[in-house]
């Protein structure tokens, strides 16, 4: 809905409405499209609703997508949304094999751009607004990264071009991770599909094919909701 239009639907005078929507778009609850002005629910409303729904949207419209990527790629499967200038997992799909590379539980925050998924959507905002995020968050990725931090800022700038994020032990020694974007009609980021792998199972022969099979499969569950 548009300001003008919230004004009219609450009778509130639009001082009120400004205030009221400043407050709610600081926790996240909505979103202001920086185009169109319009205003949106946002990510943190999903956080909040966690515990009484369980799983994501995205797992709903999409879980036997999620659940065969997860069993073809042996792993398990996270969903992160935005959330200010963090990320948090808001669903973890288990690939039901013995030995796991658990990173994430449902409601991990951290940093946006630190973890696959997390740096996947980082790098897909706009230049300008990646910069300004990677500013406020620079303290936050100094204090976990140290000595690896141009390391982690050369690995963003790939995955910006690249349209997936890789890295190689980055986040947690011996563990690597993969992460794609689920755009939106107006191929915006909304959410990541993530994988942990232990380092020395991806390599040069299969990293092409899993990262594939992500793509193809964020693909699909971006037409889904959509529909």
């Amino acid at each position: 809905m548009s300001v003008a239009q919230i004004v009219d639907a609450t009778d509130l005078p639009r001082p009120t409405v400004y205030r009221i929507l400043q407050t709610l778009q600081e926790l996240d609850w909505t979103v202001r499209d920086p185009d169109s002005g319009r205003i949106t629910l946002g990510p943190g409303l999903a956080i909040i609703n966690l515990q009484a729904a369980q799983h994501h949207p995205v797992e709903r419209v999409a879980g036997d997508l999620l659940e065969k990527l997860s069993r073809d790629l042996a792993q398990t499967i996270y969903i992160s949304v935005r959330s200010g200038d963090d990320a948090v997992c808001v669903s973890r799909i288990e690939s039901g094999i013995s030995i796991r590379t658990l990173v994430m539980d449902i409601g991990s925050r951290q940093p946006l751009g630190l973890g696959a998924g997390s740096m996947a959507l980082l790098a897909a905002l706009p230049d300008d607004e990646r910069r300004s995020i990677s500013e406020r968050n620079m303290p936050r990725f100094l204090a976990h990264l140290g000595a690896d931090i141009e390391l982690f800022k050369d690995t963003i700038a790939k995955t910006a071009t690249n349209g997936h994020a890789i890295h190689h032990g980055l986040f947690i020694s011996g563990v690597s991770g993969v992460g794609v974007v689920l755009r939106d009609g107006a191929n915006k980021p909304f959410a990541a599909l993530s994988a942990a792998f232990i380092s020395s199972n991806l390599n040069e022969n299969n990293l092409g094919d899993y990262i594939k099979q992500m793509k193809e499969t964020a693909s699909k569950i971006s037409m889904r909701v959509l529909a």
